[in-house]
């Protein structure tokens, strides 16, 4: 590049990393976050516009235009890293590597700043509410996408076993998982733990229910694809010799395609129909959609892939084969246009980085994110290249304020 060398690029997202990761916030709103990535921009000499509760920057005068998303938000996790640029926001922390993400977008607006691409045109998304709060939604309905060809973006962390540190993964079609979730309960009738059968008890029920999930995972769907059902949060009782009137649960479904997806919310729900009626017992079930699968176009993957072999060398650019069953919302994007989401290892065993995404004490090596940067800057481009032609259906409903 020629304004700003590897180096330079590289101090300024790790700079901007830390900047980020002392001030986290989670959500939707994210005042403080805004302010410094609109600060930043402003200094390049772009014009940060707001879109949706995030922001979009775009660079260039003419040609195809490729879209690069970064996710702002934090978590309500309290940091236990010791590191001197540890959250200042008690509660909160950046335990999942959105400050890097973001970190490394601003320095590639500031490379752009240097060095305008030649041919095609570049729009910056910064999106606040990946972390379950369907922060891609509002984004794409106030036009974030409009006009674009195709979209990249990638994660930090260490997301996959096939990943050494330093490492890239990329996968086409299914990457990762929906992430629906599930609520309900058993009703029944309390009374004293002496007499069982003078009550009607729902706990007994909920213990069949949790089983016969595991049954349930093992016979319907088929084998072969991954289907993941959690029983997380379990709640009965709230002493020794009293039977309680209800029993409830929460958990999540992971699946990677349409009909396991269907499949895991019509069976959870008949299992715990069915667990009710067989206890003579009331019910009640709640589906809560989550993320869609997110899958990514088979071209575009490879196109990135290649692309960032370019910048990391062909050993540490690998085709994963083993998805990830988290999920992500930048699904919503590679719903309306072909792209290609990844995951760059960022962990360092010799600097203590070794814990995983959403932990206390997780941390990335960001040394290595003047390569993340650059590694989208080149997919960017690549696919900009590629896809010159905006896909049909891609933009918003009728929305070009942008």
């Amino acid at each position: 590049m020629k304004g700003m060398n590897d180096q330079h690029i590289a101090e300024r997202a790790m700079l901007h990393r830390r900047a980020l990761h002392a001030i986290p916030e989670a959500g939707l709103d994210l005042p403080d976050t805004i302010a410094y990535v609109r600060r930043t921009i402003g200094a390049t000499g772009f014009k940060a516009v707001d879109c949706g509760g995030g922001l979009v920057v775009d660079i260039g005068c003419e040609g195809p235009l490729v879209a690069m998303r970064a996710d702002m938000d934090g978590l309500p996790i309290t940091e236990e890293t010791g590191l001197p640029f540890a959250s200042a926001h008690h509660g909160m922390m950046h335990a999942c590597g959105h400050d890097a993400h973001t970190g490394a977008l601003l320095a590639c607006a500031e490379a752009y700043s240097a060095s305008p691409p030649e041919g095609f045109r570049v729009r910056l998304l910064f999106q606040p509410g990946e972390e379950g709060w369907f922060g891609a939604r509002p984004m794409i309905a106030a036009g974030c996408l409009d006009g674009v060809s195709a979209i990249v973006g990638g994660h930090v962390g260490n997301l996959s076993e096939e990943l050494e540190p330093g490492q890239a993964g990329f996968m086409p079609g299914p990457m990762m998982a929906s992430s629906d979730m599930f609520e309900g309960a058993f009703v029944g009738s309390g009374g004293h733990g002496a007499a069982p059968h003078q009550a009607r008890d729902p706990i007994p029920a909920l213990a069949e229910f949790v089983m016969s999930l595991q049954a349930f995972r093992n016979r319907a769907p088929d084998q072969r694809k991954p289907f993941v059902v959690s029983v997380c949060e379990l709640s009965a009782g709230s002493t020794y010799n009293v039977i309680p009137g209800e029993a409830r649960f929460k958990g999540t479904a992971r699946t990677l395609e349409p009909f396991e997806r269907a499949l895991a919310r019509t069976g959870i729900e008949r299992v715990c129909a069915g667990v009710a009626a067989v206890h003579g017992l009331g019910h009640g079930f709640t589906w809560i959609e989550g993320y869609p699968p997110l899958t990514n176009d088979a071209k575009a993957t490879g196109i990135a892939m290649e692309a960032v072999a370019g910048v990391l060398g062909q050993v540490d650019a690998r085709t994963m084969t083993i998805p990830s069953m988290g999920g992500e919302d930048f699904a919503f994007y590679l719903a309306r246009v072909p792209g290609c989401f990844w995951f760059f290892n960022t962990q360092s065993p010799e600097k203590g980085i070794v814990h995983p995404n959403h932990h206390p004490r997780f941390d990335v090596d960001d040394s290595l994110l003047g390569c993340f940067a650059q590694a989208n800057m080149a997919a960017a481009e690549a696919l900009a290249r590629a896809y010159p032609e905006v896909p049909i259906g891609s933009g918003a409903s009728g929305n070009n304020g942008l």
